[in-house]
């Protein structure tokens, strides 16, 4: 499988938003942060691995799922409901999925109604309707789907988890790839696991060596075969 790794922004240029129709701009009315926060779907299922939501945290983190790929970010929420995103990176697999990390990252108004939701996106004119998520498998759910790296402003190493259980990344030197699987004692188990063979020289290649992982507070804790931790990973 090849998986590409992109921007948020990037990802307009090659999908169009589906689950969305054009609109104009909801009337202006007053939205408190605490009103907006929660899980919210597309108010019907898709043939895809998890169904794809927008999940706002109350640390003003977001996170979102077209389906098969996961994004990261941060919002802002003005009285009005005038909305400001940032967005960090995704894998990009083909997915039978709606682009709702899209439709997140692009907005800049937001009302709410009950448990409706409506994201409008001034920049392609956008309008993209949500219900509150009433099935607990729907959201996070504390998986680790998504980009993590191991500090801040590097390339490598890195892994991308995506939610078809298959994941890929580099040890700061050989490509790695494999499946994964969710524990009952919540751990998550790297299995099938292949790497590329290059030689490096200088290079920790402490990642090459996972065999399972826990996920708490934002950090991927990754341990190896005998259960010795050996790095830490950060969505990003």
């Amino acid at each position: 499988m090849r998986t590409t790794f992109v921007t948020a922004a990037a990802i307009g240029i090659a999908l169009a938003l589906s689950g969305c129709a054009s609109g104009t701009p909801p009337v202006a009315a007053t939205v408190e942060p605490a009103d907006i926060v929660g899980t919210w779907t597309l108010d019907r299922t898709f043939d895809s691995p998890e169904q794809p939501f927008i999940a706002l945290e109350k640390d003003n983190t977001w996170s979102a799922s077209d389906g098969c790929n996961r994004v990261i970010g941060t919002w802002q929420l003005a009285s009005d409901g005038a909305l400001t995103t940032t967005a960090g990176p995704q894998t990009l697999m083909a997915c039978d999925g709606a682009q709702l990390p899209l439709a997140i990252a692009r907005a800049d108004r937001i009302a709410v109604k009950g448990d409706a939701l409506t994201i409008h996106s001034s920049f392609d004119s956008t309008t993209t309707e949500l219900v509150r998520a009433k099935d607990p498998k729907v959201g996070p759910q504390g998986l680790p789907v998504g980009y993590w790296i191991e500090k801040a402003g590097s390339e490598k190493p890195f892994l991308a988890i995506s939610a078809n259980r298959s994941f890929s990344g580099n040890d700061g030197c050989n490509n790695i790839f494999g499946s994964w699987t969710a524990a009952s004692d919540g751990s998550v188990q790297f299995i099938h696991v292949g790497t590329t063979l290059m030689a490096c020289e200088g290079v920790d290649q402490w990642l090459s060596t996972l065999a399972m992982g826990r996920l708490q507070g934002g950090v991927l804790t990754i341990q190896s075969a005998d259960g010795t931790v050996i790095g830490q990973l950060t969505g990003k």
